[in-house]
């Protein structure tokens, strides 16, 4: 199907101002990827989030705070916490990675393995690799695979506090929670 766009999510952030500052692109969610999924990994408690690297040389908890402060409120229909610490509420078996300025580009599966990743230092165009991973968690231990997965960049990106970097945190997150259902949910209206 040569005339269909390969990357549907990018096609409709490149119509939306809110894309202005960086570019996303979704890859196609896992045929396991289902809304009522992550209603019942995020809705109402907490959503761990994996960094690995830091593009603008902070304190890592600052970082963190960053980061997940520019991803709230960005799953349609799903009232979540995204955070790097996590309460009681948080279901071990889910979770957002999040790699910044990777040394080499990664396999999506990596990205969710819990392994480290190797990261550039401070500095430069910002790359971010991001997937909703779903797999063992347990003692802060998180091994899987992607549900979904993204890539973003931001070329000339002016610290921590550029509207460009936290429109890519936003971008992100909203192109790793698509609202629409792969495989038999297909079609079907889920905001209804």
């Amino acid at each position: 199907m040569v005339g269909l766009p390969r990357f549907p999510i990018l096609a409709l952030c490149m119509a939306a101002t809110a894309c202005s500052y960086g570019r996303v692109v979704a890859d196609l969610p896992s045929s396991a990827y289902t809304v009522s999924e992550v209603a019942y990994a995020a809705s109402n408690r907490d959503l761990r989030v994996v960094i690995h690297g830091n593009p603008f040389g902070m304190d890592p908890q600052s970082f963190g705070q960053l980061v997940t402060d520019n991803m709230q409120n960005r799953i349609i229909g799903v009232r979540t916490r995204f955070t790097t610490t996590p309460n009681e509420t948080a279901r071990p078996g889910y979770w957002v990675a999040l790699a910044f300025n990777p040394s080499q580009t990664m396999l999506t599966s990596y990205v969710c393995s819990g392994q480290p990743i190797p990261t550039r230092p401070p500095g430069g165009p910002i790359v971010v690799q991001g997937a909703f991973c779903r797999g063992s968690g347990f003692a802060g231990l998180l091994s899987g695979g992607a549900l979904t997965s993204a890539t973003g960049w931001l070329d000339s990106p002016q610290g921590p506090t550029d509207p460009g970097f936290k429109s890519l945190i936003s971008d992100m997150t909203f192109s790793l929670f698509p609202t629409a259902n792969q495989g038999s949910d297909r079609g079907r209206c889920t905001g209804c």
